[in-house]
């Protein structure tokens, strides 16, 4: 799996490091990690979507748009299930700036959460779906994808503390 990182100007950071990847990946799923060939990470500045799994053959791509301008990132909605998921792993939303405050750590914990939500993507596929990734996802494996995400994520936060 090639860990891929857009390049971004300087008023700009990832909160997840090569370094951190590598904890991370003791995470996915053996089967899975052998699925995934690239996760590339970029910035959500023009994107409503802030994470994508793309299958190829028989193989994923993930993509994670999530960076930090000066502890903020850009609040892509204002649904009410949105807000309370930032709100539980940290982030204080603004909905008259359009952008979310974040503490490193915090912001940390927001990365892992959509990287696992799309690694739960690929674990859907293969498990529920005979390796079929669909083109549009069901809120049955939406919701499945966020609780088998926070699951990890939990586990996690003990870790980055």
């Amino acid at each position: 799996m090639k860990i891929m990182y857009d390049n971004i100007s300087s008023d700009y950071l990832y909160p997840l490091s090569k370094k951190d990847m590598g904890h991370i990946k003791g995470y996915f799923p053996t089967n899975t990690i052998e699925k995934i060939k690239v996760i590339r990470f970029g910035c959500n500045l023009n994107t409503t979507q802030e994470g994508r799994t793309v299958q190829r053959g028989n193989f994923y791509d993930i993509r994670i748009n999530f960076c930090l301008r000066g502890l903020k990132s850009k609040l892509l909605s204002d649904q009410n299930d949105y807000i309370r998921l930032i709100k539980k792993i940290g982030g204080i939303p603004d909905l008259k700036t359009k952008t979310i405050k974040w503490n490193f750590l915090t912001a940390q914990y927001y990365a892992c959460f959509i990287l696992f939500h799309e690694v739960a993507h690929v674990l859907y596929c293969e498990t529920h779906l005979n390796g079929r990734l669909c083109t549009k996802s069901t809120k049955k494996e939406e919701d499945w994808c966020n609780d088998y995400s926070m699951k990890i994520l939990d586990r996690l936060k003990l870790e980055f503390q």
